[in-house]
């Protein structure tokens, strides 16, 4: 091999190995999206008495957003950048929640046992019963802040 010819080979081996390794970052990226949205979020959220029936089902949030974007005509690119920042604004959320949710489980242990005060025995034993029967699924109660926010009108 001549020397011109050593040279060029040395000099596409970087490129070369440089292309396959932003091929493989970009294949990998694209699978893990597609194995998280796919595989990972509808198992996550599995909860056989959340969702009114048995088997996986995506977060509340997946119906509003493709409703959202088929609504509003968004592009592939938009409904990208859409995805980001509703999965940024629930990092937050959890964050949040993560912070305040041992005072919530407190005022609903206290409200529990105020009620159950209040109830005779057998009550008690059915109002347990109900609660095993219908658990309130994670999350603000239903009707308050979805997609259409608040009701119209003052503050309750």
């Amino acid at each position: 091999m001549t020397a011109p010819e050593a040279r060029a080979k040395r000099a596409t081996g970087p490129w070369l190995a440089g292309l396959v390794l932003l091929l493989a970052v970009i294949v990998g990226g694209f699978g893990g999206i597609a194995l998280d949205r796919n595989v990972l979020l509808p198992r996550m959220f599995h909860h056989g008495d959340f969702d009114h029936g048995p088997g996986p089902h995506p977060p509340r949030d997946r119906d509003f957003r493709r409703r959202f974007a088929n609504e509003l005509g968004l592009t592939p690119e938009q409904q990208t950048l859409v995805d980001s920042i509703m999965d940024r604004q629930g990092h937050e959320l959890r964050a949040v929640r993560g912070k305040v949710q041992p005072e919530v489980d407190s005022i609903i242990t206290r409200t529990r046992r105020q009620l159950d005060s209040v109830l005779t025995p057998d009550q008690r034993k059915k109002a347990e019963e109900m609660r095993r029967r219908h658990p309130r699924p994670p999350g603000p109660p239903p009707g308050e802040f979805g997609p259409e926010g608040p009701p119209p009108g003052p503050p309750r």
